[in-house]
């Protein structure tokens, strides 16, 4: 006879059941086996992610001889003392201020576009990651993977919010115009596909981005139904309120809805600014060697507490912001976790509106050097990254983007169709830099001419280095020649040149220790 258990020693049944029930020597998978269910239904159960439903317990009497009524009532033991304490497991606080007040009918509106059938699910990946408390796992394939078969999103969460139910729940949305027939469809379809012992321990979430009035009774009464753990619905309004409590989701819908925003950008938005001003378009295999050298280490950083800043430099810093884009949604990460939290800041005045009220999941990128330095004291709050020009003066990056090898450039290039003649002579014009490249294709004159060139001042400045090329500065015989020929009576003036130049974007000049030079 097994010994009776006390509630208040235990969090979840599914602990006491793996330690006192099930035999030790039985994996999770053998136990499914006898059990007659499916794996992930059971180590659901198990791990606490999911409560004890009455098929399992009579199931686990049939197969292991527990006391079936034993178990359910320990289960509602803790879901009495859940109720009591619930207050401070549920997160009911926003994360932070609303920045942009985005408005229930503009997401009403934005249903209407044919590419938010296939955003929506950015949206809810963005939602969820930045708001979750406790994500273990969430599944919302976006863009062209929209339309898969099955659930459209599933979530493992061991907290809870308003929003996020605990445990396992599956997802399903859609954006047409009557939800009520789409959600009948949608939940019919689930009944269908997905077994009823892994329904018990999962709950249903649909969602759509138009205004629903009768979202709440449809949701209770396929709630009393009983077919999954609990249901709810969510229209515009609901859409409305949960993306107050994320910065990034703002950032990003607003960006969806065409309105104006000042200050911030989506790693979305950064990566189409990179790539969409060229012909042809730029590709993500540019950044493929940098990604196989550097992405983990980026990773680890963001999967540790907030510390120090992490600081990567290339040729500009659009470049470092489009490889943070490439990392964030590399295939070998998980589709859109710490990127779904990420914004860039592009004014001081921006990353101040939220310093007094951080979320704090939040991966803050700033833009340029007045940005960082209103970051750097948060650095411990948040995980800040800041990108640099790789030839910024004193400056130390965690990581830098070298320079492409001719082999990966070649690959690059011919993936974007571009023959081999062409790949030759963009190899010589750009040294492979994807910064220099980007600016050879580009359609638009404000790219294709950097700012340094067109600086009369500037350009004085650089004309005699372009004819010596490289020279070591604390050599006295190039120090005369670099003097004569850039016509200044002190070789100091020609450093103060080679220090402003490493200031800027897409500098035109290096320098390595006592050697100088054009790039």
């Amino acid at each position: 006879m097994l010994p009776h258990p006390d509630a208040k020693d235990i969090q979840h049944v599914g602990h006491y059941v793996r330690s006192d029930i099930i035999p030790s020597d039985l994996t999770v998978t053998e136990a499914a086996k006898l059990l007659g269910i499916g794996r992930p239904a059971l180590s659901n159960f198990l791990n606490g992610r999911a409560k004890l439903s009455t098929s399992m317990a009579l199931r686990l009497e049939r197969v292991f001889n527990a006391d079936s009524q034993q178990l359910l009532d320990l289960q509602a033991e803790i879901d009495r003392r859940s109720g009591e304490f619930s207050g401070k497991k549920l997160v009911t606080n926003a994360y932070a201020p609303s920045i942009l007040n985005i408005r229930a009918d503009e997401i009403d509106q934005w249903a209407n576009r044919i590419e938010s059938r296939f955003r929506l699910a950015v949206l809810l990946r963005k939602l969820v990651h930045s708001t979750g408390v406790g994500i273990t796992h969430a599944d919302f394939p976006g863009h062209e993977n929209a339309e898969r078969h099955g659930l459209d999103g599933y979530v493992e969460s061991d907290g809870q919010t308003p929003w996020i139910p605990g445990g396992a729940s599956g997802w399903e949305f859609g954006t047409a115009r009557d939800p009520r027939d789409k959600a009948n469809r949608d939940y019919r379809a689930r009944l269908a596909s997905v077994p009823p012992e892994e329904r018990a321990s999962c709950s249903f979430v649909f969602v759509t981005p138009r205004n629903w009035p009768g979202k709440d009774r449809w949701a209770s009464e396929k709630s009393e139904l009983g077919h999954w753990l609990s249901v709810r619905a969510y229209d515009a309004s609901d859409l409305e309120q949960w993306v107050e409590q994320s910065v990034p989701a703002q950032v990003w819908l607003a960006e969806e809805i065409e309105r104006p925003v000042t200050g911030y950008r989506s790693l979305e938005e950064c990566w189409r600014n990179w790539v969409d001003v060229t012909v042809p378009s730029l590709s993500s295999s540019l950044f493929r060697p940098a990604l196989d050298i550097h992405s983990k280490t980026l990773e680890n950083w963001l999967a540790d507490p907030p510390s120090n800043p992490k600081v990567i430099a290339a040729d500009s810093r659009d470049e470092a912001i489009a490889f943070i884009s490439c990392v964030a949604e590399d295939e070998r990460a998980e589709a859109g976790s710490w990127g779904s939290r990420a914004v860039v800041f592009e004014t001081p005045e921006s990353f101040q509106r939220l310093a007094r009220s951080l979320p704090p999941n939040l991966v803050a990128i700033s833009s340029n050097l007045d940005v960082e330095r209103e970051m750097a004291p948060h650095s411990g709050t948040v995980h800040c990254i800041f990108v640099r020009p790789r030839g910024l003066v004193d400056s130390k990056p965690d990581i830098t983007l070298d320079r492409l090898s001719y082999d990966d450039f070649r690959t690059a290039l011919e993936e974007m169709k571009i023959n081999r003649d062409q790949i030759d002579r963009l190899d010589r014009e750009s040294a492979r830099s994807p910064t220099v490249l980007r600016r050879r294709l580009s359609t638009l004159d404000t790219i294709r001419v950097p700012p340094w060139a067109q600086d009369e001042e500037e350009a004085r400045r650089l004309a005699p280095m372009a004819l010596i090329g490289s020279w070591v500065s604390d050599s006295s015989s190039d120090q005369e020649v670099v003097k004569f020929l850039a016509r200044v009576e002190d070789y100091e003036t020609v450093e103060s040149g080679i220090t402003s130049l490493l200031r800027v974007e897409d500098s035109p000049v290096w320098r390595s220790g006592h050697h100088r030079g054009v790039a």
